[in-house]
């Protein structure tokens, strides 16, 4: 097998990444825009001495679940790669992939993974767009640092989409925004019901979860799809209560403020002194320590020590630390909430909690990013 070699192949199924994957030779290849059960044709691209990646160059034989994608870019932009595969193929697939991930990093059988579905388009609040070199509005060419002109986007919500096809086609939105870019060619909007909020221009960002207020600096993360958030804290938040509970990486308070109504003393963890300023802003009047360190620092203080009854984490893509994962079972909180942004690390970290004592009492995928590969979990363990 060589580099631009033409190979048929059949696609068994999904990666955590999106791509398809087939087997040439006993060795895995990796397809993007391929889906499961799907006899391809495909060049090859490149690799290691374990695995090999190939671009789609045809489709022989397609899945009944496949699709015409509606962006006129899609494929061009870095954004969506599963434009072309049924809503409801998308959701069943990102099941698949967390159990998968639940099998062969934690040795977990985690069985029929639940799930929650998104609005499958015009559900995306935040978006960083690019401006070409003639200044129109884009996104990032995928594997490429070029950006690719867009005239609309049908993942972005209503006010987002109507504000990008306002400025199609012209430099419009370059010589708008000349002042608040100086001179970057990316930047960050965050689209509400009524109005679209820009990275330079704007500061704060006021938006309603669940029926609470919250605060976020445009540049700040805060979660992209409001729709599923109204839906997804309430289930992060069912049941829980006590006295004494932990957000870890808190960000701007989001679980915190939840948490405050649940249980007597919450301790809000997160390394960015500014989010953790709009944490103690978006709880106000309630009883509760705040620690601008890292989690990992944090767990060396006094206020570790304490005897918690709940401990919810929020994890970078990286999953928990070392360290962090010797303090959860060196002080065994009964019951520690998982909020993961990648299944791969989830399943791994749950492997190691179970072997620290912890059973794996519920789990649920919510497709907070419908059109890619992305999927958030929701996970709980109990001692014993």
């Amino acid at each position: 097998m060589a580099t631009g070699d033409l190979v048929d192949l059949r696609i068994e199924k999904l990666v955590a990444g999106g791509d398809g994957l087939a087997f040439l030779e006993g060795k895995a290849v990796f397809v993007p825009f391929a889906l499961p059960g799907e006899r391809v044709r495909a060049s090859l691209s490149g690799g290691r001495k374990d695995y090999a990646t190939a671009s789609l160059v045809e489709v022989l034989e397609p899945s009944a679940h496949r699709v015409s994608p509606p962006c006129a870019i899609y494929g061009e932009c870095g954004g969506c790669n599963l434009q072309h595969l049924a809503y409801p193929g998308q959701v069943a697939e990102k099941a698949a992939i967390v159990a998968e991930a639940f099998r062969r990093m934690g040795h977990i059988d985690a069985g029929e993974v639940a799930t929650f579905p998104s609005l499958p388009f015009a559900y995306r609040n935040r978006m960083q767009f690019h401006l070409t070199e003639s200044g129109r509005l884009g996104f990032m060419r995928r594997g490429s640092s070029a950006a690719v002109e867009a005239r609309t986007c049908p993942v972005a919500v209503k006010t987002l989409q109507a504000w990008i096809e306002d400025r199609a086609g012209s430099s419009r939105c370059r010589d708008e925004l000349a002042s608040c870019l100086a001179g970057k060619d990316r930047f960050i909007a965050f689209g509400t019901e009524r109005e679209v909020f820009v990275e330079g221009r704007d500061g704060l960002v006021g938006v309603e979860v669940a029926g609470e207020p919250f605060r976020f600096h445009i540049r700040g993360f805060f979660q992209s799809n409001l729709y599923l958030l109204d839906h997804f804290v309430p289930e992060v938040m069912d049941g829980l209560g006590g006295d004494l509970a932990a957000d870890l990486y808190c960000g701007v308070g989001l679980f915190s403020r939840f948490l405050s109504m649940r249980f007597g003393k919450v301790v809000s963890v997160e390394q960015d002194a500014h989010a953790l300023d709009l944490a103690r802003s978006n709880a106000p009047g309630t009883s509760g320590e705040y620690h601008a360190l890292s989690t990992e620092d944090w767990t060396r203080t006094p206020s570790a020590r304490q005897r918690f009854d709940c401990v919810l984490v929020d994890p970078p893509r990286t999953g928990l630390s070392k360290e962090v994962k010797a303090w959860i079972a060196a002080r065994k909180p009964p019951l520690l909430v998982y909020v993961s942004c990648d299944p791969v690390t989830l399943g791994r970290d749950a492997g190691e909690l179970v072997a620290a004592g912890y059973r794996l009492d519920r789990l649920k995928a919510y497709d907070f990013y419908p059109q890619t590969n992305h999927v958030e979990c929701h996970a709980r363990f109990r001692l014993g």
